[in-house]
């Protein structure tokens, strides 16, 4: 990974070879090989801003009332103990060389349910083969959270709390989760997978590691008795767990919950009732 600059000399490894070795043959990290790609960052490239002070202010705590608890994570599938052919999204990342963690939020009491849940339903196996044809991958089904290591911590006063493996998020009383989700994706959305593959630096690497789009792409099956609805898997985003991103992360969460008790009404809701699952649109009363 490199940081642009106008001047080219002045890039770290610019005398680098396309597609040069980057760890020790056998290592089973997933950015092996060295390309010129500018990753895309959660947040951009420094923290949302806010005031230090955001969360002791009267503005703040005078309509904050504390809601749900809800646990935020960075989830990652692959290697299977029994079959090395199944890597999950350490292969896609592998393949692209590229950290990639599915972000997301649950309000489950018990946290790991979330977990057997994708495990169960293998989020992110459907994909498309080179020919054209739908395959589920392998290695999907062995989701785990991933040890979170911020440089920074949260500011003061702030609902998010570092737990080892997530961030533990007390939302306001008004605002629930699946808006909550939302929002954060809407936020996010510029550095996922499905959304960089589409963008000219995602065209660009993958013509430049001859890899084909379309089999990076991912997607979801759920099934409801007899019929069978595919999602795209819109929740994976590049994403290093054990680096400011994490802060980045914190700083999302920071600023949607900020802007929702300051700002209230103002704030627009980005969610949706979902039809795929049965539920009809609201009616005008």
């Amino acid at each position: 990974m490199t940081t642009k600059t106008d001047d080219p000399s002045g890039r770290p490894h610019a005398n680098r070879e396309i597609g040069s070795v980057l760890l020790p043959e056998g290592s089973a990290g997933a950015v092996r090989r060295w390309y010129p790609t500018q990753w895309p960052r959660i947040g951009g490239t420094k923290l949302l801003p806010l005031p230090s002070d955001a969360f002791l202010t009267d503005a703040f705590l005078s309509q904050y009332r504390p809601g749900f608890l809800t646990f935020a994570y960075a989830a990652g599938c692959g290697y299977h103990p029994h079959n090395p052919a199944a890597q999950g999204l350490v292969g896609i990342a592998r393949r692209l060389n590229a950290p990639l963690h599915k972000l997301s939020a649950t309000t489950q009491s018990d946290p790991t349910t979330r977990l057997r849940e994708l495990s169960r339903g293998r989020y992110g196996a459907l994909t498309m083969t080179a020919e054209g044809h739908l395959c589920s991958e392998l290695g999907f089904d062995t989701w785990t959270f991933q040890v979170l290591l911020p440089v920074g911590r949260p500011l003061e006063g702030s609902p998010v709390t570092v737990q080892e493996r997530g961030l533990s998020v007390r939302l306001p009383h008004d605002l629930g989760s699946e808006e909550f989700e939302k929002r954060m994706h809407d936020l996010m959305q510029d550095c996922s997978l499905g959304a960089w593959l589409e963008s000219p630096g995602g065209i660009a690497h993958c013509r430049m590691a001859d890899i084909d789009r379309r089999t990076l792409r991912r997607y979801s099956t759920y099934g409801f008795n007899a019929t069978w609805r595919r999602s795209v898997a819109n929740e994976i985003y590049f994403f290093r767990p054990k680096t400011d991103d994490v802060d980045r992360l914190i700083r999302i969460i920071e600023v949607i919950i900020h802007r929702h008790v300051t700002l209230g009404a103002a704030v627009a809701n980005v969610s949706f009732l979902s039809r795929g699952q049965g539920i009809e649109k609201e009616r005008a009363v």
